[in-house]
């Protein structure tokens, strides 16, 4: 790649990072409102968000250690996760002393509606969008994703090398 070709690309990711973060603050009010209709704490959202990344589930102990809270303040999240059905549990198939807190179908759904709230790319905006911006913008979405799975197996093989 040529140093013409390094510039447009620090031009334009730069302008994109802009462009992003002045769309994020035209949407904060739209976003808002998923965030106003959980009927959760801020405590348990974090909990379940950590639980959503954890496919095998997470100890009270080690929640309180990420969280930084006491057992008992824990389990008591926990327990209101649990009356609520987001989350499940269960004996540690490994160790049977051992409980396991696993988020539910409920659960995920609820962070990944939290997570798709985003209105940036609903209907209302895309139907205004010239069908050529529309195949462009389609376009550098996929790249970006399939950019970001091989960023996702890289950081689980140098987990694999240093884990």
């Amino acid at each position: 790649m040529d140093t013409s070709d390094e510039g447009q690309r620090k031009a334009l990711m730069t302008e994109l990072m802009q462009l992003q973060g002045d769309m994020e603050k035209s949407l904060i009010p739209e976003m808002i409102e998923s965030v106003l209709a959980l009927r959760l704490t801020m405590q348990q959202l974090k909990v379940l968000t950590v639980l959503v990344t954890e496919p095998d589930g997470s100890t009270i102990r080690a929640l309180a250690a990420i969280m930084d809270v006491s057992l008992a303040t824990m389990s008591g999240i926990v327990d209101r996760l649990e009356s609520q059905e987001m989350v499940t549990r269960a004996l540690d198939p490994c160790d049977q002393r051992v409980r396991r807190v696993t988020v539910t179908a409920a659960g995920r759904d609820t962070i990944q509606r939290l997570l798709v709230s985003r209105p940036e790319l609903r209907n209302a905006p895309l139907k205004r969008l010239a069908l050529d911006d529309l195949r462009a913008l389609t376009q550098g979405i996929r790249a970006l994703m399939a950019a970001s799975q091989i960023d996702q197996i890289d950081q689980i093989d140098e987990t694999d090398w240093t884990g």
